[in-house]
C-alpha cells in the first residue's frame, strides 16, 4: 500500500485526520511557518468581474474592494471549465477537467481518480481544522459524496433556507423588503460569523470555505440592493448575435433562463424573436443586485475576522466559479469558451505582502491549490496541474505562465480554447479528452479573436492570412498541452473510466 493510499485512509475517517494522515502527509522540501495561516476560502457562484477592483463603475462593491486593497487583483485569471461543478472540482484538487473526471454538475472525482487530494483534505492532513459552509463544492445527488465528507473535519454545515419569499410560480427575480438573512447566502453569512467565533480560541489553524450561491439565478435579494441600482441605467450587451464565421457548436440556446416562468421563449439569432429588452434589463439588474448582496455578506465575514483578531494571521482569498453571459453574443449563463464566462475573479489578500496591486499575468485556478500551500508551507502532491501564485503575491508584475487553458463541452463535442494576453485560439473536437490521443482529423471547428482590435469577439478571425502565424503559433502551444496532459499520472485513471464506460 502507498503512503498516499495509506494517507487517504486515515483521512476518510474524520477522527483520523490530525494523526496518522497527517504524518503521512506531512511537508517534505517545505519549511512550516512558525504561526501557519488561517485561510479564509470565499467563494461565490456564478460571479464574473464586474466589481469595482475590475474596474466596473455601476457595481457597489464595498467588500471586494476592501480585499483589494490589502491584496491582489489578478486581472487575467481563467476557469477551466465554466460550470460549477468541474470549475470548483478543478479549484479544489489542482487538477483540470480531464484529470478529474467532471465535466457536468454530477461529476464526482473521488469515484473517477481515487488517488486525487482535496485542498482540504491536504490542510486537514497538516493539522489544520478544516470547515465547510454553504456552496463550496457543487451539491451532488449521491449523498455518500455530497459536499465531500473527507474534506472537512467538522461537519459540513448547509443552510435551509427558501429561495423565494413569495408564493407561486418560478420568477428569474425577486425584490422584497426582506433581511439579508432571510435568504440563503445571509444565513451562510451568519454561519460563518458564528464559526470565526468559535475559531478565536483554537490552537489549531483553520481552512474556513465559506460559498455563496447569488448571483446565480435566479436573482433573488432584498430590496435594498436592489434600490442601490436604476434599472433604466443598466447597460445591455453591446453585441448580441454570433460572430462572422460562428462555429455552431460554440453557442448553446440559453436554456438555463428560460426555465423560469417569466422569462417567455425566444431566439437570439432570429429576428423579431430576441429576448425583450425590458427583460434583459431586469436580468442585468437582478445580476448586480445580487452582486452587491452577497458583497455585503463578505464584508460580514471579514468585519468578524477583525473583531476576532485573525486577520493580521489569515489569508483571505476570493473566487467566483466562472464569468457569466448577460447577453453578449445572446447568450445569457454560461458553458462556452468566450472570455465572458471564462474570464473569472481572483482576488488574495496575504499579510505582510503586496496591497492595492493588480497582476495581469495569465493565471488559472488550478493555480490557487499549490498557491494557498506554498505559502502555508504544505507540500502539494507532485501531480497538480497549476503554479504557485506567490511571486506574482510579492510582485504583481512578475509573469508565471504565458497561456490559460480551458474548455466546454457539447455532448461528445469537446471545445479546448487557449488565451494569452491578447488572442484566443479554440478547437472543437469530437470524442477528445485530453487523457486520449488527439486526432487532428476529429475537429469540427476553429475559432480566433483578437481582443485589441475585436473586444467583443465580433469576428471568427481563424481564416484571416493576416493572423496565420499566430495561430499556428498558438495552435503549436494547444498541442503541446494536449500532449502534458496526456502524459500526466493522472490521466490513465480517466482514460480507464472511459474506456470501461465505452466512451474511448
Amino acid at each position: 500500500m502507498t503512503e498516499l493510499k495509506k494517507m487517504l485512509l486515515g483521512v476518510g475517517s474524520l477522527s483520523m485526520v490530525g494523526s496518522a494522515a497527517a504524518q503521512a502527509a506531512s511537508p517534505s522540501g517545505k519549511e512550516r511557518a512558525a504561526t501557519p495561516p488561517n485561510i479564509l476560502f470565499l467563494v461565490v457562484d456564478d460571479l464574473k468581474p464586474n466589481i469595482g477592483p475590475y474596474g466596473d463603475r455601476i457595481a457597489h462593491t464595498p467588500a471586494f474592494e476592501r480585499i483589494a486593497a490589502s491584496g491582489v487583483t489578478f486581472m487575467n485569471n481563467y476557469c477551466q471549465f465554466p460550470l460549477s461543478g468541474p470549475t470548483r472540482a478543478s479549484v479544489l484538487t489542482g487538477l483540470r477537467p480531464d484529470h478529474t473526471g467532471v465535466w457536468t454538475l454530477d461529476g464526482i472525482f473521488r469515484r473517477n481518480n481515487p488517488d486525487i487530494v482535496s485542498l482540504p483534505q491536504l490542510f486537514a492532513a497538516n493539522g489544520y481544522e478544516t470547515i465547510g459552509i454553504g456552496k463550496v463544492y457543487h451539491p451532488l445527488t449521491n449523498k455518500t459524496y455530497n459536499n465531500d465528507p473527507v474534506s472537512w473535519t467538522k461537519p459540513y454545515i448547509k443552510p435551509q433556507a427558501p429561495v423565494y419569499m413569495l408564493p407561486g410560480g418560478k420568477p428569474v427575480t425577486e425584490c422584497v423588503d426582506v433581511p439579508d438573512n432571510a435568504y440563503f447566502d445571509g444565513q451562510v453569512a451568519d454561519a460563518a460569523v458564528a464559526q470565526i467565533g468559535n475559531l478565536k480560541g483554537s490552537e489549531k489553524p483553520f481552512f474556513l470555505a465559506v460559498g455563496f450561491i447569488r448571483p446565480h439565478l435566479p436573482f433573488v435579494a432584498p430590496k435594498r440592493y436592489w434600490d442601490l441600482y436604476d434599472r433604466d441605467e443598466m447597460p445591455l450587451a453591446e453585441f448580441r448575435t454570433m460572430s462572422s464565421d460562428p462555429v455552431p457548436c460554440a453557442y448553446h440556446n440559453s436554456n438555463e433562463v428560460k426555465a423560469y416562468t417569466d422569462v417567455p421563449s425566444f431566439h437570439s439569432y432570429m429576428p423579431g424573436q430576441e429576448l425583450d429588452e425590458e427583460i434583459q434589463r431586469r436580468l442585468v439588474h437582478g445580476y448586480y443586485a445580487c452582486t452587491s448582496y452577497t458583497d455585503a455578506q463578505i464584508g460580514r465575514v471579514l468585519d468578524a475576522l477583525e473583531e476576532a483578531g485573525l486577520a493580521e494571521n489569515t489569508v483571505v482569498v476570493v473566487w467566483g466559479d466562472h464569468g457569466y453571459h448577460l447577453g453578449d453574443h445572446g447568450l445569457w449563463s454560461k458553458l462556452t469558451n468566450f472570455e465572458a464566462p471564462t474570464r473569472t475573479l481572483l482576488m488574495m489578500s496575504v499579510p505582510g505582502m503586496t496591497g492595492g496591486g493588480k497582476c495581469r499575468t495569465m493565471t488559472e485556478f488550478v493555480d490557487i491549490y499549490p498557491t494557498l500551500c506554498d505559502l502555508a508551507g504544505i507540500e502539494p502532491p507532485s501531480w497538480i496541474d497549476g503554479v504557485s501564485l506567490v511571486p506574482v503575491l510579492k510582485n504583481p508584475r512578475k509573469s508565471v505562465k504565458k497561456y490559460a487553458f480551458m474548455q466546454a463541452n457539447r455532448q461528445e463535442i469537446q471545445g479546448y480554447s487557449i488565451r494569452d494576453g491578447r488572442y484566443r485560439y479554440v478547437e472543437w473536437v469530437r470524442g477528445f479528452k485530453t487523457c486520449l490521443p488527439f486526432d487532428e482529423g476529429q475537429i469540427v471547428g476553429c475559432e480566433f479573436y483578437d481582443y485589441g482590435t475585436d473586444p467583443l469577439e465580433t469576428r471568427n478571425a481563424v481564416k484571416d492570412p493576416e493572423y496565420r502565424g499566430r495561430i499556428e503559433r498558438m495552435r503549436g502551444a494547444l498541442r503541446r498541452f494536449y500532449a502534458e496532459q496526456y502524459a500526466s499520472p493522472m490521466s490513465a485513471p480517466i482514460a480507464r473510466m472511459l474506456e470501461a464506460a465505452g466512451n474511448r
